[in-house]
């Protein structure tokens, strides 16, 4: 069943002739997907998973089904030199019946105001239709940069969200001759830093020059903003990677989620921090959060099968790697990760069927050479073993190091030479390597829980470690007080009885909200929590009633029905059919029939 609360907003339509404005149009998506998710209790599919839709001719309901959405946000933008068009449309999945649409004309220099305005009017038309949301007066940040310079932003990312290095460095550069225009940017520093961050954490690069690196720009990043949710993730993930810090990382990135609560990227960094610590439990909350705000992304069903594969699902650790790769079969991390599962079930032959399918992109001959190398240990094929020993330990020497030291302690510890996966160990905790924080929950690894020695590495890593689960459930706030509640609710019910404002088609929470002196979150809270309605089914009962007393005077019967719904301030045949059928059961034609017998 669709979480009632919620959206996934489309790519926009590129309607102008130019094609290079696409990236503007994906801006503009990005911005608002951005904006809503800012919004606690609404669930805002991530752009990832969106964006699979991108030119797609799609059923609004099939798109509602695979997202286990309510609601979808439709547009497309038209540029003319300076001017925009953006156009939108918030549908019902269930249905496909039209919430709301509107036209936006302004200059293009005003692009996030625009925005900002646009992601508030669909925030309220959701709690109108669906329950209370906390809404603040603002949901886009002004990035104070231009239209083309965003839209270099977001090529980037999504660069740097492929996992592989050609692409991430590609990524990169565009980034930092971003900042030579734009020095204040603070985002483009924090991106710099993840893409870094994952050069490092995945054996793409000598961890400490990554780490150096990357460094420098989230401490510009900081230093320019420090009320970022984005900001907060990356020194999240920067504290976990690279001072094994988990105390300060569960922090950070339960500040990111509190500021962000529909950050998909913080909730899976969350469960990376919990689960390595085994916190399983806790660790799992977080990434079916994830998974269900982002289900369509590589690196939320990666993340699922890691969390699969920790807890000895083989079912499921298949599924999600193995629609990790059919999203992207380029995320050269996933491989090997996938492998150590493979091993766990001693399927060899899997392992070296995947080794072959990886594609031909840069580091793929390594991880190749890994596989087949933990395939030949657990067939125990001494003559091939020492061919790969021998190549592997050439590669020591090499930038590829890391991840080559962390897969030969699986490789000797299948072989059962633990005294040498234990002296790994050691180097790789000396060298403070992050794939070393992979080591204390991974099954495959469970031999070497009986040494001391391998103990005493784990204390070394976790020395800061949480050791109890992160709890991010809030308590709902009473916004008004008592005297409060019922001198509001007498103004409402006023204005219902005595004034009849249901009457006006455009009436919306915040000109209600305005009529009586109230802030429109307050409003929203109340007439969900004291009337148990959300806004239109609270107004809309009003117009039902209304219209069943006119519909049955006589002095009227020469109106049609739909007629009678309009002057009853129903503003849509689609919305008031759909309503009436909901409350009474049956359509408004047939109760005026079996009304009048």
């Amino acid at each position: 069943m669709n979480h009632q609360k919620s959206i996934a907003v489309l790519p926009f339509v590129n309607m102008s002739k130019d094609q290079d404005n696409e990236y503007f149009c994906d801006g503009v998506t990005e911005e608002i997907i951005n904006a809503l998710s800012n919004i606690k209790s609404l669930k805002v599919i991530a752009r990832t998973s969106s964006f699979v839709f991108k030119g797609k001719a799609i059923d609004v309901r099939q798109v509602g089904k695979e997202l286990n959405v309510s609601t979808i946000l439709e547009g497309s933008v038209r540029t003319v030199k300076n001017s925009v068009r953006i156009s939108a449309q918030l549908i019902d999945t269930k249905d496909g019946t039209h919430y709301w649409s509107k036209n936006f004309d302004r200059k293009l220099d005003d692009i996030f105001s625009l925005q900002d305005e646009i992601s508030l009017l669909i925030a309220d038309k959701i709690r109108e239709n669906f329950g209370h949301l906390d809404v603040s007066d603002s949901l886009v940040t002004h990035h104070g940069i231009s239209s083309e310079a965003y839209n270099d932003y977001l090529k980037a990312k999504s660069l740097i969200s492929l996992f592989n290095k050609e692409d991430i460095l590609k990524g990169i550069a565009i980034l930092k001759n971003l900042i030579e225009d734009y020095p204040n940017f603070a985002l483009a520093h924090v991106y710099i830093h993840y893409a870094y961050n994952i050069l490092a954490s995945g054996g793409l690069m000598p961890v400490k020059e990554a780490f150096e690196i990357g460094e420098i720009y989230l401490n510009t990043a900081h230093k320019l903003r420090i009320d970022l949710p984005e900001i907060h993730h990356s020194l999240g993930w920067d504290a976990l990677n690279k001072k094994w810090d988990f105390k300060a990382a569960a922090w950070h990135l339960k500040k990111a989620t509190e500021l962000k609560p529909a950050y998909s990227d913080a909730h899976q960094k969350l469960f990376i921090t919990l689960i390595l610590e085994g916190n399983l439990k806790g660790a799992n909350k977080h990434i079916n959060k994830a998974y269900a705000l982002d289900p369509l992304s590589d690196l939320s069903n990666y993340f699922m099968g890691y969390n699969a594969y920790i807890r000895k699902d083989h079912t499921a650790t298949e599924v999600y790697f193995k629609r990790c790769f059919e999203i992207n079969d380029k995320f050269i991390v996933g491989y090997g990760i996938y492998a150590l599962a493979l091993a766990l079930q001693n399927k060899p032959a899997d392992i070296i069927q995947l080794a072959h399918g990886i594609p031909n992109i840069e580091g793929a001959n390594t991880e190749q050479l890994l596989m087949m190398s933990l395939a030949h240990a657990l067939q125990r094929d001494a003559p091939k073993m020492e061919e790969d020993l021998k190549e592997l330990k050439k590669l020591l020497q090499t930038s590829s190091r890391q991840r080559v030291r962390f897969f030969l302690i699986y490789i000797y510890t299948v072989l059962e030479q633990y005294h040498d996966a234990l002296d790994l160990i050691e180097e790789g905790v000396l060298n403070k390597e992050p794939l070393m924080t992979l080591l204390k929950v991974d099954p495959l690894l469970k031999p070497l829980h009986r040494f001391e020695r391998f103990k005493a590495q784990l204390q070394i890593i976790f020395s800061l470690s949480n050791q109890c689960q992160t709890h991010l459930e809030t308590v709902e706030k009473q916004l008004l007080s008592t005297e409060q509640i019922a001198e509001y609710k007498k103004a409402i019910l006023s204005l219902m009885k005595e004034e009849a404002c249901f009457l006006n088609p455009s009436l919306s929470l915040r000109s209600l909200a305005s009529m009586i002196g109230m802030h429109p979150n307050h409003l929203s809270w109340l007439l969900n929590t004291s009337f148990n309605k959300n806004f239109n089914d609270f107004i809309n009962s009003y117009r039902l009633d209304y219209f069943k007393d006119i519909a049955l005077n006589p002095k009227f019967k020469h109106i049609t029905i739909l007629g009678l719904a309009y002057d009853s301030g129903f503003n849509s045949k689609s919305v008031f059919n759909a309503f009436f059928k909901k409350m009474e059961g049956i359509t408004p034609s047939k109760w005026v029939q079996l009304q009048s017998k």
